[in-house]
């Protein structure tokens, strides 16, 4: 059944589907047309199509909104387990070290002396 995709054959205003609902119902069940589509004031109003072809779309609905709903779980269960490890005191002072040791061994280093001035702005504008 291809999508929002119909032919002419396929459209019947809402005055055809009361005068001649026999007719395009039979079509429906003879797979003449897979769908019809109703209009009301020109436009799409609704669609009818077989029983077996509403129950397969049915199915695959259903089957692709629990893969979806599985995904979330998942996805929610990995998360709640990463939000639930904590760092210990240890593992962070061990952090902090390794950083320090990365920082020593680093080649960009900074002169304590340029860092910490107590020379006020205007001071140094003015120089």
């Amino acid at each position: 059944m291809s999508l929002i995709q119909y032919t002419s054959d396929e459209m019947f205003s809402a005055t055809d589907l009361v005068r001649k609902n026999k007719y395009i119902f039979d079509k429906i069940q003879s797979k003449e047309i897979e769908k019809a589509v109703i209009l009301r004031d020109g436009k799409p109003s609704a669609i009818i199509f077989d029983f077996t072809e509403y129950e397969k779309i049915m199915k695959e609905y259903l089957s692709l909104k629990s893969n979806i709903d599985s995904k979330s779980a998942d996805k929610t269960e990995k998360i709640s387990k990463i939000s639930d490890d904590k760092i210990t005191k240890d593992d962070y002072q061990n952090a902090l070290k390794e950083i320090e040791k990365l920082s020593a061994n680093s080649e960009f280093k900074f002169d304590k002396d340029l860092v910490e001035t107590n020379q006020k702005l205007d001071d140094f504008w003015e120089k």
